[in-house]
């Protein structure tokens, strides 16, 4: 069976360049940084079967378990090294949550995404800025033979490159599906080495969302210097009168 995904992307693809996908991962967790991968397709990857064939499974990366979810992020990494496609991650840190909030340090990641994708793809595709009177808006369609770039969910006013939205995109849009992968595992992976640093909050397990075992160690240690702080003060204001002394104190709950 031909992959849904791959039917909705190469569709647009018959009358553009290619497709470029983004999608962001950890932008509701309570620790760590924002993730967003970005995928170039070129229109000639849907002219390939053989392409067609390897990404016939590839969803929405929350629909994998995480040996799977390895297991697609290396199928991406081995067509980019083949030249078929091109992908790039971007992150945003805790200090940029900080200062941005979420909506701003998601797309500062995404931005970051995009370039990187950019430069393995040889400057092939090149993020447009949108015009400055559209930088709180989403940019007009361009061209049909320009690029289709398309990131999940509603148009992001604050990123600064044309882009569509699209709802659900990580399932509809295999070229979003590959960047939610991409974005996916490099957090998850980043999650589980902090875990070795911080085993008392499970991090390895729940990947910073608050799970009943995540919440017990912060009300019992504090937040680590990788917890949000805009993040942990409506939920755990109860705990306010932690041990900020602990070496695992780091930030406070104000």
């Amino acid at each position: 069976m031909v992959n849904p995904r791959w039917v909705f992307d190469r569709k647009e693809a018959k009358k553009a360049k290619g497709i470029v996908g983004v999608d962001e991962a950890g932008r509701g967790c309570l620790a760590g940084p924002v993730v967003a991968g970005a995928v170039i397709l070129p229109s000639a990857f849907f002219q390939q079967a053989k392409n067609r064939k390897k990404t016939r499974d590839i969803n929405d990366s929350k629909q994998f378990d995480e040996p799977k979810r390895e297991f697609f992020y290396d199928l991406v990494c081995k067509l980019g090294e083949e030249g078929e496609l091109f992908w790039g991650v971007g992150t945003a840190s805790v200090e940029e949550i900080e200062q941005e909030n979420i909506v701003g340090a998601t797309c500062l990641a995404m931005a970051r995404a995009m370039e990187q994708a950019s430069t393995r793809s040889g400057g092939l595709w090149k993020p447009v800025p949108k015009p400055d009177e559209n930088l709180f808006e989403q940019a007009p369609r361009r061209e049909e033979a320009d690029w289709v770039v398309r990131v999940d969910g509603r148009p992001m006013r604050r990123l600064p490159y044309d882009h569509q939205g699209l709802v659900k995109g990580d399932t509809l849009s295999i070229a979003v599906a590959m960047a939610s992968m991409m974005a996916k595992v490099t957090r998850d992976r980043h999650l589980r080495a902090l875990a070795l640093d911080f085993p008392a909050y499970d991090f390895s397990s729940n990947k910073g969302y608050g799970s009943p075992k995540h919440l017990a160690a912060l009300k019992e240690f504090g937040p680590t210097l990788h917890h949000r702080p805009r993040f942990l003060g409506n939920i755990l204001s109860a705990a306010s009168g932690a041990d900020k002394s602990s070496q695992q104190s780091q930030l406070s709950f104000d």
